[in-house]
């Protein structure tokens, strides 16, 4: 019996861990929709006081790998430099936990978008169970940004539980699949069919589309 409480305590945990943003196999995002914005760079704090330290990716490569410009890369470094130089590397922080991630930045019908990845977790990285990292994947998120002012932003997550209505509802379509152990919804779609999928949802005359918990008010700070 207790074996089976503490199994029905952790599927618990994992589905209100990942009943939050939409998760997707491939980026929300092509090549040719790139779009870095310069203002998004600097050091920022949002409603609940967690900062956020924006950085542009091809300088934080650089500095990490010791080198000063591109050419002094190596053949595995300079691939990832090409892939992501027109991204940005998120440091956010919020109650002594650091978490990293990789934020490309697109634009579709002039709106901004990011999309994250996750680089590194300050906690799992110091961990020492190797066996569970090695079962774990990274997933792509999507979120719209706003930027009123050089010193006022807003992040807003494509929320999962707005999503599964919509599919429930059969007013979209987009390939998905639910994997693992808590079920976790997951987008299966191509970039190219993401893109499209955007366009449609942006489209839509749904007031409420971008309704989410997962809403971030930035006010940017000078350190």
């Amino acid at each position: 019996m207790k074996t089976i409480k503490k199994i029905s305590t952790i599927l618990v945990l994992a589905l209100l861990l990942n009943s939050c943003v939409v998760k997707s196999l491939h980026a929300f995002y092509t090549q040719d929709l790139i779009y870095f914005e310069q203002k998004f760079i600097g050091t920022w704090l949002d409603s609940a006081k967690a900062h956020w330290t924006i950085l542009p990716f091809k300088e934080v490569i650089l500095k990490e790998n010791k080198k000063e410009s591109a050419s002094e890369l190596n053949k595995d470094e300079l691939k990832m430099y090409n892939n992501y130089k027109n991204g940005y590397v998120v440091y956010f922080e919020k109650d002594s936990t650091k978490t990293t991630f990789l934020a490309m930045p697109f634009k579709i019908d002039n709106q901004l978008f990011l999309d994250f990845q996750p680089i590194e977790d300050r906690e799992s990285e110091d961990a020492k169970n190797d066996l569970y990292k090695m079962h774990l994947i990274e997933t792509h998120s999507l979120a719209k940004l706003d930027m009123d002012s050089n010193d006022v932003a807003s992040i807003k997550w494509l929320d999962e539980d707005r999503l599964k209505v919509l599919l429930d509802e059969n007013r979209i379509k987009i390939k998905h699949e639910k994997v693992g152990f808590g079920e976790t919804f997951l987008l299966t779609a191509s970039s190219e069919e993401l893109v499209k999928f955007i366009e449609k949802y942006m489209d839509s005359d749904d007031e409420e589309k971008w309704k989410t918990d997962r809403e971030f008010d930035l006010k940017r700070i000078n350190e």
